[in-house]
C-alpha cells in the first residue's frame, strides 16, 4: 500500500534532477526528456496513485457470512479450474522482485549507462502508471480471489481485504510492464537482430511465468493474469515510445528569404 504514496515523490526527485540537456541538442539519443511531458505524466500519475490508495484503503474485507454465500458454480467455466486452497506464491514473488531489478542492467551497457538518469525517470513513470492503474481497477472491481471459494482455505485468509482484489493480477502486470520497458529500451540502442529477438523472448517469458505461478497457487483466475499481462505490456512499451526521438526532431524546415525566388531550407541537427 505504501507504494502508492512513496513512488510519486521518489521519482519526482529524479524528475527534478534529471538531465534536461537531453532536450537540447542531444537528439542523436534514442529517447529524450521533455519538461512539460514529464510534468504531465508524473502529475497525472500522482493524482491516480493517491486515488488508488484512497479506493483500496476504503475496501472492506469479507465477513464470514459473505464467505458462506460464495459458490464456485458462479465462476465462469474458463476460470473455475483456478479455484483451490490458499498457497504462498513464493515463485511469483521472486519473479516480481527480479523484474524490479531488470533496469539496473542499463548500467552494464555503455550507451544506456550514459543515459541512465533519463532512463531511470522513464522507469519511474512506468512504475507509477502501472501501480496506479492496478490499484484503481483492483479497488473498483473487487473480484474475489480463487482461494476464497475453497473449503480448505482458512477463514482468516478468506476474510482479509486481500481476498477481494483478484482482478487484475498486479504481479503479472507489473512484471510485464518492467520487462517490456527494459526490452523496448535496449532494442532502441542495440542493432543486432539476434540480440533483439533474445531480449524480447525473455521479456515475454518472464511475465508469462509469473502469470502461471499466480494461477497455480490460486491467487488469480486465468482472466486476471491475461488482462494484467496485456495492460502491463502496453504500459511498458508505450512509456518509452512516448519518449522516443523522432526523425522530425532532427530536421528543421523554415523559409529563407531569397530576392530571386522563395525557397525552403532544411537543416539537419546532430
Amino acid at each position: 500500500m505504501n507504494k502508492f504514496t512513496t513512488i510519486p515523490f521518489l521519482f519526482l526527485l529524479v524528475f527534478i534532477f534529471s538531465d534536461f540537456s537531453s532536450c537540447q541538442g542531444k537528439n542523436s539519443r534514442p529517447f529524450n526528456i521533455d519538461f512539460n511531458r514529464e510534468a504531465i505524466i508524473l502529475g497525472a500519475g500522482t493524482v491516480a496513485a493517491v486515488t488508488a490508495f484512497a479506493i483500496l484503503k476504503n475496501n472492506e474485507p469479507f465477513t464470514p457470512e459473505e464467505i458462506s454465500l460464495l459458490n464456485p458454480a458462479d465462476v465462469n467455466g474458463f476460470d473455475r479450474g483456478a479455484i483451490g486452497p490458499f498457497t504462498e506464491d513464493n515463485a511469483g514473488d521472486v519473479l516480481l522482485y527480479t523484474a524490479y531489478l531488470l533496469p539496473v542492467s542499463f548500467l552494464a551497457y555503455g550507451e544506456t549507462n550514459n543515459d541512465f538518469l533519463d532512463l531511470t525517470l522513464m522507469y519511474g513513470e512506468v512504475l507509477l502508471t502501472q501501480a496506479s492503474i492496478t490499484g484503481i481497477v483492483k479497488g473498483t472491481v473487487q473480484r474475489t480471489r480463487p482461494f476464497a471459494y475453497d473449503d480448505e482455505t482458512l477463514m482468516s485468509e478468506k476474510t482479509s481485504t486481500d481476498a477481494r482484489i483478484s482482478f487484475f493480477s498486479g504481479h503479472t502486470s507489473m512484471t510485464a510492464a518492467i520487462s517490456f520497458f527494459t526490452a523496448k529500451v535496449f532494442t532502441e540502442y542495440i542493432k543486432d537482430n539476434t540480440a533483439k529477438i533474445l531480449i524480447w523472448t525473455g521479456a515475454a517469458l518472464l511475465p508469462a511465468a509469473t502469470a502461471l505461478s499466480r494461477v497455480n497457487t490460486h491467487w488469480h483466475f486465468p482472466t486476471d493474469v491475461m488482462v494484467g499481462y496485456a495492460i502491463g505490456a502496453l504500459v511498458g512499451y508505450l512509456i518509452p515510445e512516448l519518449h522516443r526521438t523522432r526523425a522530425s526532431d532532427n530536421v528543421s524546415i523554415y523559409p529563407m528569404i531569397n530576392f530571386n525566388k522563395p525557397t525552403l531550407s532544411v537543416q539537419i541537427k546532430f
